[in-house]
């Protein structure tokens, strides 16, 4: 399902509409880049005003991430494309051993430039957040 970052105050989008998993793998490597700063960060799902302390952690986090490089998997991934481009994360879960919902993540996190776009997103929500002092929520997308 999308998702989207969305200014309660102004009633505007102020991310792209993204997979719910390509939220959630941009959080769960931001925990993996800086796991001291994980704490600041931990709320991002719920609807509330940005601190200071995250804004400061997602800045970080973001320049951690145009930095890092995604580890390699012990399987390649070309194995699971279907013949119409997609990938087959059911297959590619029974094969690593875990859940599907796990596999989509685990290759959103390996999408290098995907991820640096979703954080620098994240981190302009929550800086117009702490600027305005407007609540911001994670919404539904319609797309």
């Amino acid at each position: 399902m999308p998702r989207y970052f969305r200014c309660v105050d102004e009633d505007t989008w102020l991310t792209e509409s993204r997979s719910e998993y390509t939220w959630r793998a941009a959080h769960e490597l931001a925990g993996e880049l800086a796991p001291e700063l994980a704490k600041h960060v931990s709320n991002l799902f719920k609807k509330r005003v940005a601190s200071l302390e995250e804004v400061r952690a997602w800045t970080q986090i973001f320049f951690k991430a145009k930095d890092y490089k995604p580890r390699n998997l012990s399987i390649s991934l070309s194995r699971f494309y279907t013949p119409v481009g997609r990938l087959d994360t059911h297959a590619l879960a029974r094969e690593l051993g875990i859940k599907t919902e796990e596999a989509a993540v685990l290759v959103k996190k390996l999408d290098k430039p995907l991820m640096v776009a979703t954080m620098e997103e994240i981190l302009q929500a929550v800086k117009h957040s702490y600027e305005h002092r407007h609540r911001i929520e994670f919404a539904k997308g319609r797309v």
